[in-house]
């Protein structure tokens, strides 16, 4: 019997392995031996029981959506997708919780929250089409980081299955908690590789009844860096504070809903939230003269829902419209301190030059997380950029910064760790992996170098 009919004979949904051979990570292709959609607890448990018996690889899928590769077959085995274990399970008011399963697309799990008057603020770029699954295995952050932190802000507990196949349950449904290690934040972000998260406990928080935005333009990405120590330095938090150079600029705004004024070199889009809008308002009009403070050209305040809409497209579609300029791209997202912000942008177009490649950097420029684009005219081009990408992370670390600041390891990055991490640091994380998993079954030769 194939690996994919001994699934099918313990009951399991035997899924085509097409559906899970590649993700948006760009990293290949890596064709599964079989894929598994569970339906519940107990598929995941039965899929990992098999796992250890047969000494067969499982690699947990959410959407397919990561950016690092962590949810690719690399070394074969079973995929085992959680995107039919997609209920909403609760929606507390009184408590100020969701649980959930890990399949729920964010966006919607968002929308049912806010029905309750509730938000649950983590807004990754991809919410439309990722998994709550995912954004636990990866700790995804988005725009509204600056303000309100990242996933594992959020996560107050979490059900999971153990590579033998038993199910743990940690954490609590308290907002409060300091009982023992803190194994609920060591399963957020480590991308499938310690247990198989199948429910989470989430905390909400009142919904923000006022949400203000604004675009404001500057000569340089210099003088938009100052805006933002400007704002901070004002005493403002913004909710978000994106930063897009004059590269992505010139490269958007021929498809983009918001058009950009010519000879622009770098913006800022601010947004404010609370629950007084002339308060809102207020502080709106207050970023908005410390941006023009700081050298901005023109500061425009959207007026009505549909100019916010146009603004957040713009910035949402950067990604796929940087292909109009060329056909392949690497993106990678470092992050570095707040202050290093220019000068890491300036050594990416250094780096951009000495290999001869364009450049485009946009970001979150409120936490230091910049999104580094290398762009390439051919596929054997991209495949040799391993030096280029080398430099753009030893550029971060060197400024004291992160290789990845929210999409996670995977295979993408891990042999570019050992960078930024001792080799004592990651033995020691070698050695809780070997805890969790002593026989190396689940998503192997993910996130720690070989």
């Amino acid at each position: 019997m194939s690996l994919g009919q001994d699934l099918a004979a313990l009951g399991l949904a035997v899924a085509a392995n097409e559906q899970y051979e590649k993700d948006e990570s760009g990293c290949g292709v890596y064709p599964p031996s079989a894929a598994v959609q569970a339906r519940n607890v107990s598929e995941v448990q039965a899929v990992l029981r098999y796992s250890r018996e047969q000494k067969v690889p499982v690699i947990p899928w959410g959407r397919g959506s990561g950016k690092s590769g962590a949810a690719l077959a690399e070394r074969g085995g079973i995929v085992l997708s959680l995107e039919k274990m997609d209920r909403i399970l609760e929606v507390s008011r009184a408590d100020m919780v969701c649980v959930t399963e890990p399949g729920v697309i964010l966006e919607s799990l968002q929308k049912a929250v806010e029905a309750e008057g509730l938000f649950y603020p983590p807004d990754p770029n991809s919410q439309a089409i990722c998994s709550i699954g995912g954004n636990l295995a990866h700790n995804a952050g988005g725009p509204r980081a600056l303000k309100y932190g990242v996933t594992r802000d959020y996560v107050l507990g979490v059900e999971a299955v153990l590579p033998t196949g038993e199910l743990i349950k940690a954490g609590h449904r308290s907002w409060k908690g300091v009982a023992g290690y803190d194994l609920t934040q060591l399963l957020v972000g480590s991308e499938g590789t310690l247990a198989v998260i199948v429910k989470a406990t989430l905390k909400v928080i009142p919904l923000p009844r006022s949400v203000a935005t604004m675009l404001a333009f500057f000569p340089d990405e210099d003088a938009a860096a100052l805006g933002v120590q400007k704002i901070f330095g004002a005493g403002l938090l913004p909710r978000t504070c994106e930063l897009m150079d004059g590269p992505t600029m010139r490269y958007v705004s021929p498809s983009a809903p918001f058009k950009f004024p010519e000879h622009i070199g770098g913006a800022l889009i601010v947004e404010h939230d609370g629950n007084e809008p002339d308060a809102v308002m207020q502080d709106l009009a207050r970023s908005g003269e410390m941006c023009t403070e700081a050298g901005a050209i023109d500061v425009v305040a959207a007026q009505d829902e549909a100019q916010r809409r146009k603004i957040w497209e713009t910035r949402r579609m950067t990604s796929i419209a940087l292909y109009n300029v060329r056909p392949f791209k690497i993106s990678e997202d470092i992050a570095v301190p707040r202050g290093h912000l220019v000068t890491m942008i300036q050594k990416v177009r250094e780096i951009g030059a000495r290999y001869g490649l364009p450049t485009a950097c946009y970001g979150h420029a409120g936490d230091g997380n910049l999104h580094v684009n290398l762009l390439f005219g051919t596929a054997e081009e991209r495949s040799k950029s391993g030096a280029a990408v080398d430099d753009v992370l030893q550029a971060a670390i060197d400024l004291g910064g992160t290789i990845t600041g929210e999409h996670g390891v995977g295979l993408a990055k891990r042999k570019f760790l050992a960078k930024e991490q001792s080799p004592q640091l990651i033995e020691l994380q070698r050695r809780v992996k070997r805890a969790f998993d002593p026989e190396n079954l689940l998503n192997p030769g993910k996130i720690l170098p070989g």
